[in-house]
């Protein structure tokens, strides 16, 4: 299949950086336990909270990287639907912490562990959004 010589590098270098942020997602608490910085939460509460979601956005953003290396898709369908999923993701990840930040705030969690938990959801509710709702690319004439 060629390529179209339109296709949007940036994007299809976001779409790879979303998919490695959604694999981070899926290893933070993993590497917290290594590094001291785990919460006292049951594992099947891990999976829900990081795992599910770290997948979700790495398949769609893989989906997004596989679609812009063979044509521009800013401004379409593809790009806001896989955005979107990524949101949703980010947005799940985001939600679910907001306790923990709030224990830490008031003494009963670390501040270090609260934050290496949450590190992921804003990176991931701001890319997606850019990728959902940034303009279509202008081909160049010619």
């Amino acid at each position: 299949m060629r390529r179209d010589p339109a296709v949007d590098t940036r994007s299809a270098r976001a779409a790879a950086g979303m998919s490695l942020l959604g694999a981070w997602t899926i290893a933070v608490p993993y590497l917290g336990r290594a590094l001291g910085l785990e919460v006292n939460v049951a594992s099947r509460l891990e999976i829900v909270d990081h795992v599910v979601p770290g997948a979700v956005v790495s398949l769609a953003a893989g989906c997004l990287f596989a679609l812009k290396r063979r044509r521009a898709i800013a401004g379409g369908w593809p790009a806001i639907v896989g955005g979107g999923v990524c949101f949703l993701a980010g947005f799940w990840v985001l939600a679910t912490h907001v306790p923990l930040l709030a224990d830490a705030a008031r003494g009963r969690a670390r501040w270090p562990a609260a934050l290496w938990h949450s590190s992921t959801a804003v990176p991931i509710v701001a890319g997606s959004l850019w990728y959902a709702l940034r303009p279509p690319v202008a081909r160049a004439s010619g």
